[in-house]
């Protein structure tokens, strides 16, 4: 089962999302757009958990997200992925990266590597995905459109827990299900 652990977003974010892929629907021949909904912020991406490991995963992220308390995150900008090259991904941004939110990842890193869980190699850089590049060869557009969106302001909220979700690709996109949620602060 592919699994990834998330920060769900509140619908006054997830309103002004919509509201900036509409600012950017010029690019939507060269952006597959991620639908509002589905948008989130990924704190730990597991991969394929076999079936029988999911159980302890979410119990895990539970037992972890108690140690913390929750936090404030300010949804803020746009840029891209990778920063310089051909574009593959879209993104809004946060305005800073919150203390609690770095010592969380960390936890869940070590948590989940005793479990099996490789951690990851790249460093943490917590964005949210709005679109992904439908072809590289056409990126050199993408980056000016952004340009006037750089000081984009996706709103404020505070993160009282994580959602442990299965990601089900298909062509037209994943579905995503609710496995568990990991409350913070207990």
């Amino acid at each position: 089962m592919r699994c990834f652990l998330a920060i769900e977003l509140p619908r006054e974010t997830r309103d002004r999302l919509a509201a900036l892929q509409r600012r950017l629907s010029v690019l939507d021949r060269d952006v597959r757009w991620t639908k509002v909904d589905q948008i989130h912020l990924t704190v730990k991406f597991l991969g394929e958990v076999p079936d029988a490991d999911v159980g302890q995963m979410c119990s895990s992220a539970a037992t972890v997200a108690r140690d913390y308390p929750p936090f404030d995150i300010q949804v803020s900008g746009t840029g891209c992925f990778p920063p310089r090259g051909p574009a593959r991904i879209v993104w809004a941004g946060l305005a800073s990266l919150p203390q609690p939110l770095i010592d969380c990842h960390k936890a869940f890193e070590r948590a989940f590597a005793e479990l099996g869980i490789p951690p990851e190699t790249r460093p943490f850089h917590p964005h949210l995905t709005t679109g992904r590049v439908r072809d590289p060869r056409g990126s050199h557009k993408i980056r000016p459109v952004l340009e006037p969106e750089s000081q984009f302001d996706g709103g404020h909220f505070i993160v009282e827990g994580l959602v442990m979700f299965q990601s089900v690709l298909h062509p037209s996109g994943p579905t995503y299900t609710v496995l568990s949620h990991a409350a913070l602060g207990g």
